[in-house]
């Protein structure tokens, strides 16, 4: 892992002014509903007194032994799997994490970059709510545009063996939406914008027009507009973008352009990106080793709940030590 690598080193060609720089690759989502491997005796007593050095004593331990303990370990082995050779040339990796790990081990996001060829920099968001995925994807969308990566990985995940607390937002399932950026994509995606308001409910600038508005749960979509699409409730992080993926699954117009905007319940953020779909379908052409251009795809059949969508199960693994 390049740890001394400066964030913005140039490691590809940054796109000339007339280019229309990042876009989104790929999309895909997965479910993760077979329990993960069971922990050893030492493993659980060492996350129970890391646990409780946090939140207290627990007078009731049902939540952790009779969670599903699907970890982030296990969540990126499935991910890189899936992906496999589309992964070439990724020189950048953002993991998000909806929360902390219910497993007491390492960062995902150090074992995602032993898991991929090459030497890629990783970074790493946790417990910024809905603003993670939009912050995870302007780094991407940055440093592909000017060269500071060639191609960039974005993994969000939410997990659902937490302790009992007052959090707004509990996930009900084990998730995780992966997403490639790069210069080769079909579908162009501006600037992710995260802005910090005054208080949660604030009102603020309402997000940019488009054909599609694809709203998170907690956000008041203005009026106008000609199709929103509502995420559904329940997911910290991931709403909205499960629900764009099963969107570009479905199908949408050529040359639509999609709004995807969400507001955190209980943190100061407002959040929006603009992507465009392009205005004919392109062909299927290999650019690079284990690559189609511009393909856009999510694992599994489209339905209009994105949380009741069977995409791709985990399978089980032995974790990393």
């Amino acid at each position: 892992m390049p740890v001394l690598r400066r964030l913005g080193e140039q490691t590809g060609p940054a796109a000339p002014g007339d280019a229309a720089g990042p876009a989104l690759e790929r999309i895909i989502g997965f479910t993760f509903d077979d329990p993960g491997v069971p922990p050893g005796d030492d493993e659980l007593t060492a996350f129970v007194d890391h646990m409780e050095s946090i939140h207290g004593r627990f007078a009731d331990l049902t939540w952790l032994t009779g969670g599903t303990m699907v970890s982030y370990h296990d969540m990126v082995r499935t991910v890189v799997d899936t992906l496999g050779p589309a992964l070439v040339d990724v020189d950048l990796v953002v993991t998000v994490e909806a929360s902390q790990d219910c497993r007491h081990q390492s960062f995902p996001g150090s074992l995602l970059c032993e898991l991929l060829p090459g030497d890629p920099l990783m970074m790493g968001i946790s417990e910024q709510g809905v603003a993670g995925p939009f912050t995870a994807l302007r780094i991407a969308h940055d440093q592909v545009a000017d060269g500071g990566a060639r191609r960039a990985l974005v993994v969000a995940m939410e997990q659902n063996t937490l302790p009992p607390d007052d959090a707004a937002v509990r996930p009900g399932r084990n998730l995780a939406v992966a997403m490639l950026v790069g210069p080769d994509g079909t579908m162009p995606l501006g600037r992710p914008r995260v802005a910090r308001t005054a208080a949660p409910a604030a009102a603020g600038s309402t997000p940019p027009r488009g054909d599609v508005l694809v709203a998170g749960a907690a956000l008041a979509a203005p009026p106008g507009r000609a199709t929103v699409v509502r995420a559904p409730a329940g997911h910290p992080c991931l709403g909205v973008w499960l629900t764009l993926a099963s969107l570009l699954e479905q199908g949408l117009a050529a040359g639509s352009r999609v709004v995807v905007a969400d507001e955190d319940p209980v943190l100061p953020y407002r959040c929006e990106v603009v992507l465009t779909l392009p205005a004919a379908p392109h062909p299927d052409t290999a650019t690079r080793p284990g690559r189609t251009r511009g393909s856009i795809a999510r694992v599994g059949a489209p339905h209009p709940d994105p949380a009741a969508v069977p995409v791709r199960p985990h399978r089980r693994k032995e974790l990393a030590r």
